[in-house]
């Protein structure tokens, strides 16, 4: 067997440029001072210019040290003062100075590899594939066995788009340079990113072709041929590598991932149990693979490898966070509180902890709901305010508005002209159909906030949705639109305003916006009304029949619909 096969970086691997990842400037090595540079040679201005550069440099202060530098290199003839402007300007990720000086750097040194590498590279932030290709060719053809190594290990901070055209020209030229197999590689990837499997696949079978042993390659065959649905192929492909090289991990790590993909349930249970067996120590692979599993549905065995990672005291607040996520997601509600309430310290906690509140009064528990937001008030006074409407928003999405607005009516006593507890009481209050309320607590908030557009257009919504003072609706939602013109909330508000005074293909024109910003139930209900009353009702339906696809229990959309047709259903 050979050895150096799943071991170490090969050049496959640095072709793979998601192993060549963006690196700070911070941990890049700086242009080290040209000893040269300051031979006495130079004219006692250009002397004067580099001491004064190499001083800048000294003290960080490279962009200085660039503009000296930058200046000389263009004003000499000295290829190591050009040499010195191009790689500081490559470091401080100025592509169109580095290309700049790169080409005088390769005037005055012709032939020089490290320039053709700077050069391609420079070409390929600047988007010219073509140019950075022609320096890539030189490199091919001085040295084919060592340039992609040397070029891409310096392929630093490109970005992801950077690497996504680095892949296009490497796999460009693969015509030039049949028998390289990096080359292919590259190919593959591009083709990949592009779409087209079917020939990412035969640019992989090329590669390997090429090189049976080429480590990145074999699992892009794999890859490429479960996402073309060849699903048993795909499969049947890792359990051969699987069983002629039994070390290789990341054989292992793909298979178990393409079985939970595919929703092979129990083989990908099997799997896991497997690698954590294997890789006991590697706990942060076996938590990666179940937040995988848990992406892709396989939920079981990732909630067992979560747990057995939680009784080991691995990450434990991050681990109870994606095993109450799990919980609720199974429908265990139980389960779930438990571990939000497991959470302790940390960002999240007081997230999670409101969202146990949330699930008590889910399972009618709202005696003990209450009591702990009550307690997370008492420990967290900062948050009261946001507390207090969070649990006045529980008890009015589970038909409790009259207690809503009690506890409500308790906060704004302790905490008066607070805007998100007038906010929130003013919404609690349309619920009640208590028009009154609703007016004065936004009419306070723009009292104390004149130009607040979230309650102008709560208020110009409300009032035009009640058929109310349609001229004074409409400027306060215009107010609140010329502030957000790209808010769908207030988009969707002019639609209906428009709608209320009879402009329909104006109030369509806004509506059919904040139906493609933000297919919302509501908007929705309001698009599909103006369709209907332009006679567009083929349309309608289909909007409405859509929406009730991701809303099936809107009241809204059936209330639309049955007052328009005379039945519920569209």
């Amino acid at each position: 067997m050979n050895t150096i096969l799943f071991r170490g970086a090969s050049l496959a691997a640095l072709v793979l440029l998601t192993a060549c990842a963006q690196r700070p400037a911070s941990e890049t090595p700086a242009p080290e001072p040209a000893e040269e540079a300051l031979a006495p040679t130079y004219d006692a201005q250009t002397l004067a210019d580099l001491l004064v550069a190499e001083v800048a440099a000294q003290r960080n202060a490279l962009s200085v040290t660039m503009g000296y530098y930058g200046r000389e290199a263009r004003d000499t003839a000295d290829p190591e003062v050009a040499r010195q402007a191009a790689r500081l300007a490559a470091y401080l990720e100025d592509p169109v100075a580095a290309a700049e000086l790169g080409q005088l750097w390769l005037e005055r040194d012709p032939g020089n590899r490290e320039a053709h590498e700077l050069l391609a590279l420079s070409y390929i932030k600047l988007g010219d594939k073509q140019r950075a290709a022609t320096h890539i060719d030189v490199l091919l053809q001085e040295s084919p066995d060592t340039s992609l190594t040397e070029l891409v290990s310096h392929a630093r901070g490109l970005g992801p788009q950077g690497n996504q055209e680095l892949l296009t020209v490497l796999g460009s030229l693969t015509e030039r340079y049949p028998d390289q197999a990096p080359l292919w590689y590259a190919r593959a990837l591009s083709l990949q990113m592009d779409g087209d499997l079917a020939g990412a696949l035969d640019a992989c079978n090329r590669t390997l072709k090429l090189n049976k042993l080429h480590e990145d390659a074999l699992l892009l065959k794999a890859r490429l041929m479960f996402e073309l649905g060849d699903h048993d192929g795909a499969l049947a492909h890792l359990d051969k590598l699987q069983s002629r090289y039994p070390h290789a991990r990341r054989v292992r790590v793909m298979r178990a991932r393409l079985l939970m993909e595919a929703d092979r349930r129990e083989e990908a249970a099997e799997a896991l149990r497997e690698l954590s067996e294997r890789y006991p120590e590697d706990r942060d692979l076996r938590f990666s693979l179940a937040l995988y599993g848990l992406e892709r549905g396989n939920t079981e065995p990732a909630r067992a490898a979560l747990s057995d990672l939680l009784a080991e005291g691995y990450r434990p607040n991050d681990v109870n966070l994606f095993l109450a996520r799990a919980a609720e997601d199974a429908g265990d509600p139980h389960a779930a509180i438990d571990h939000y309430l497991a959470i302790s310290g940390g960002d999240k906690m007081l997230q999670a902890q409101v969202q146990a509140g949330r699930l008590m009064f889910d399972v009618d528990q709202a005696g003990r709901a209450a009591r702990h937001m009550e307690r997370l008030r008492a420990e967290y006074p900062e948050k009261m305010p946001s507390l207090y409407a969070a649990e006045a928003e529980m008890l009015a999405s589970h038909g409790q508005a009259p207690e809503a607005l009690d506890i409500l009516n308790e906060a704004l006593v302790r905490l008066p002209d607070q805007a998100d507890l007038l906010y929130a009481r003013a919404m609690v209050a349309e619920k009640l159909d208590n028009l009154a309320q609703l007016e004065a607590d936004l009419r306070r908030m723009l009292e104390l906030k004149p130009d607040d557009p979230t309650a102008m257009n709560a208020l110009g919504y409300t009032l035009a949705d009640h058929g109310q003072r349609l001229d004074e609706a409409r400027q306060l939602v215009e107010a609140a639109y010329a502030q957000r013109p790209e808010d769908p909330a207030i988009i969707d508000s002019m639609g209906w305003v428009h709608y209320r005074l009879g402009q329909l293909d104006t109030a369509l024109t806004y509506l059919r916006q904040a139906w493609e910003a933000f297919p919302d139930h509501e908007v929705a209900a309001h698009y599909g009304e103006v369709l209907w009353q332009l006679g567009q009702r083929d349309e309608a339906r289909r909007v409405w029949r859509d929406a009730l696809v991701e809303f099936p229990g809107s009241e809204k959309i059936r209330e639309t619909v049955e007052r328009l047709t005379g039945d519920p259903q569209p």
